[in-house]
């Protein structure tokens, strides 16, 4: 009992399954998305973005003065 006179409260093993199941759909959902934003991404970057220089290549580098 807590302090207020109430009972703790109480699971059941199908709420305890239906918690899961929707722990697991929102799971599916979220890496859903996170590919779909990562597919975008790369077309949208287009099919030359293997072959641009890599960053700090002394070819990419504007020389200044």
């Amino acid at each position: 009992m807590t302090n207020d006179g109430e009972k703790t409260p109480y699971w059941t093993e199908e709420q305890l399954k239906r918690r899961r199941q929707r722990s697991l759909a929102i799971a599916w959902v979220l890496g859903a998305l996170v590919t779909l934003f990562f597919v975008i991404t790369i077309a949208k970057l287009g099919g030359n973005v293997a072959k641009r220089p890599a960053f700090g290549s002394v070819d990419a580098v504007e020389q200044v003065g």
